[in-house]
């Protein structure tokens, strides 16, 4: 049971990773010992025998060990694998059972490269960032298993001369393999009998079609493997267009760039908000409560707050970004909403500009004029670069009105920093 409530049905744990990175390793062997075994003859190393024994332990196990995995992951994930992937297993299992080695049936050993081919589907989403690169290792997977197939396939065709190495023969073998999948095509080696020619034909069609998918890969691999850089190169471009349309000044606009190289910097580039409202609500009150454990964290309040309270005020809290030397809001300008600061300073000043209190890491500044309904009575102006959250004003009347203790909470903060001159930050209200 703890399994299940600790994964989804779309997270693999370590050990269900380890497991399938291991079946692809045996499948990877077993590619290239069944086809050698039917034509050529077989290996009987004790390396190969080793390696033999772990090839049909891991098939004959394969079934079991994947499905208490998708079992572990919930009722709908041990339904899909029962479904699909569960027979394909027990297929890929029976010829380790009923026949010997060499016999043509073992090629239904390659139907396993599917359930790898869903699992590694399935996988890259739960990374994220290296999805790609598992995109690509798993297309040279493939690749070195066609390109020995496709060997496998002409020594097939082209029978082998009495005296012959084996080795040499599936060498050489490999080698045309390579040079007509990779569209090269030496020519020293050339097809003589019409079914030599037909093979051929159709291993430069597939190498053709291979070639073209993966210069389309690498080319969408290298376009996508950093979706933030992609958007600030789209932003910074959608910046250069307006600022030459509308003819910005010179200081207006360096304003402007440096404002989002700084956001670049700190790799803030996606609508928050945006994004937070595409998640159930359950979801997304965790998420908003991560984003804002900070300001949780650093207000007393919120540290003896009940958990819906929590909920609530993390849902509502907007980020804001303000730039150094930028007016917060003025005295006189109607209160719309409270401030809590993330990360920053700014300066409170009266109506002579005098500095009359400093605010950082943690502070919240702006009820004040909500609760009494009145316009501001002190400028707040950024000294750097500010993170800020910022709870609208209507929301905030919700809150006070249904978290009494709330209010008095704020209340009791405001009358502090106007009774005591040493504790004052000032009154930006």
């Amino acid at each position: 049971m703890s399994a299940v409530r600790t994964y989804r049905r779309n997270i693999f744990t370590p050990a269900e990773v380890a497991w399938e990175l291991l079946l692809a390793a045996v499948i990877l062997f077993a590619a290239y010992r069944v086809p050698h075994d039917i034509l050529l003859s077989p290996d009987t190393s004790r390396l190969t025998w080793f390696l033999n024994l772990i090839l049909t332990c891991t098939f004959l196990l394969g079934p079991f060990v994947s499905y208490y995995f998708a079992n572990a992951r919930g009722p709908e994930a041990r339904r899909n694998y029962t479904t699909f992937l569960l027979p394909i297993d027990i297929i890929c299992a029976l010829p380790f059972v009923i026949l010997q080695r060499g016999d043509w049936l073992e090629l239904v050993v390659f139907l396993r490269v599917v359930h790898l081919a869903v699992f590694v589907g399935q996988w890259r989403h739960q990374l994220l960032r290296a999805a790609n690169a598992v995109r690509l290792t798993m297309f040279v997977y493939l690749l070195a298993i066609i390109i020995h197939l496709t060997a496998c396939g002409w020594i097939y065709l082209r029978e082998i001369p009495a005296g012959t190495d084996p080795q040499a023969a599936y060498l050489k073998a490999f080698c045309w393999a390579v040079t007509t999948l990779t569209t090269v095509g030496y020519g020293d080696i050339t097809p003589v009998t019409p079914s030599e020619m037909m093979y051929a034909i159709v291993v430069m069609l597939l190498g053709f079609g291979l070639f073209g998918y993966l210069i389309g890969n690498i080319a969408s691999m290298l376009n996508s493997s950093d979706p933030m850089r992609a958007q600030q190169t789209r932003i910074l471009e959608e910046v250069t267009a307006f600022v030459r349309e509308n003819e910005v000044s010179a200081e207006l606009k360096h304003r402007i760039i440096d404002y989002f190289m700084y956001m670049f910097q700190k790799r803030v580039v996606f609508d928050e908000s945006r994004l937070l409202n595409m998640l159930p609500y359950g979801l997304r009150s965790e998420v908003s409560l991560f984003l804002k454990r900070d300001v949780i964290q650093r207000v007393p309040f919120f540290k003896t707050a009940s958990d819906q309270f929590i909920r609530e005020i993390s849902n509502a809290m907007r980020p804001l970004f303000v730039t150094p030397d930028e007016d917060v809001f003025h005295i006189g300008d109607r209160a719309r909403h409270m401030y809590f600061i993330v990360k920053g300073k700014l300066d409170v000043t009266d109506e002579n500009n005098v500095v009359v209190g400093t605010l950082s890491d943690g502070d919240f500044f702006g009820e004040m004029a909500l609760l009494e309904k009145r316009r501001r009575m002190a400028n707040v102006r950024a000294i750097d670069y500010c993170e800020l959250y910022v709870l609208d004003h209507t929301v905030f009347e919700q809150l006070v009105q249904a978290h009494p203790d709330f209010r008095l909470y704020l209340q009791h903060v405001a009358d502090q920093r106007t009774s005591s001159a040493g504790e004052l930050r000032g009154d930006p209200t």
